[in-house]
């Protein structure tokens, strides 16, 4: 009956949380980041973090390593590595969680092997080479946050041989019809009654090697067959995250969910014939102002 009447009060809701997970990811300067709520999903969200923990594995727990983490955020990933580093540099940039992230630190007895760092990670200069650097200032296409430009800047205190984590992301679109209120021009996926109407092949837009990738500024063409006919005036967004070889994360509610954005020129489709979907956007920009359209 519990579970029952939570179902309940969710059904009752639908509509109302549509919108209500992209309120809760928006960054926000208030907060010097993102609104309280937001450490509280990412912390529940244990297929995010447990497919870091993989990672974390897979490289032997980083033993006895130097590791810099960018974004530490409520040590949600932090505190299953540092038992094992030799090393580590935590940065936050959000001043609000100094003092819980110091608390921890001593509580944990990590003090003497942590350098603590409140600072914007695209400017801090690390005094030594690190193992691993880790971040997970992720959005959807890296549209929003700056995951992109982060690792631009730290990987240059990347030892030869070492690794980041994550490495690599797949960028996928397809061409859908969906419903938009007045006021929006994109949402993550919450629901699958939110999801939209799909109606093309799903292909690569662009694909981000994060050891190498230099471009911020991102204009890609792709090409898209429709499985059915109608009414396209969106495409539905993924994002594949390569952690390490063989570890993989794909988007949950917390991280890259997968997104709905709006098509400049809303365009009848039919089935069996090809479109090219022209995308401009930016790295660490808004997504809201990202350009997506549509030529046959």
């Amino acid at each position: 009956m519990k579970n029952q009447e939570l179902y309940h009060r969710v059904i009752d809701h639908y509509d109302e949380f549509k919108y209500a997970l992209l309120e809760a990811q928006t960054f926000s300067e208030e907060h010097y980041g993102f609104p309280p709520i937001y450490y509280k999903i990412m912390e529940t969200d244990r297929w995010r973090v447990g497919s870091f923990v993989r990672a974390f594995k897979h490289y032997d727990m980083l033993k006895d390593a130097t590791v810099c983490e960018a974004g530490v955020g409520t040590l949600a990933l932090t505190k299953h590595y540092m038992p094992y580093v030799k090393k580590a540099y935590l940065i936050e940039m959000n001043p609000e969680l100094t003092e819980l992230i110091k608390a921890e630190i001593s509580r944990n007895g990590w003090t003497h092997k942590t350098e603590f760092i409140t600072g914007d990670a695209m400017k801090i200069d690390l005094p030594e080479m690190m193992d691993y650097i880790i971040a997970e200032t992720m959005s959807i296409f890296c549209g929003n946050e700056y995951q992109v430009q982060i690792f631009k800047h730290l990987r240059q205190f990347l030892k030869p041989g070492g690794k980041l984590i994550p490495e690599h992301i797949v960028n996928l679109a397809q061409l859908v019809r969906a419903d938009f209120e007045d006021g929006h021009e994109h949402y993550p996926l919450l629901f699958t009654r939110h999801w939209p109407e799909t109606l093309s092949t799903q292909e690569v837009v662009n694909e981000i090697d994060l050891y190498k990738e230099t471009e911020l500024e991102i204009v890609k063409n792709s090409r898209h067959t429709a499985h059915l006919t109608g009414d396209a005036n969106a495409i539905f967004m993924r994002s594949l995250i390569q952690l390490a070889e063989g570890i993989n994360f794909t988007g949950t509610d917390s991280l890259m969910p997968p997104t709905v954005a709006l098509l400049d020129n809303p365009m009848r489709i039919e089935k069996g014939k090809s479109y090219t979907l022209q995308s401009k956007y930016s790295y660490g920009g808004d997504l809201g102002t990202a350009s997506f359209s549509i030529v046959e």
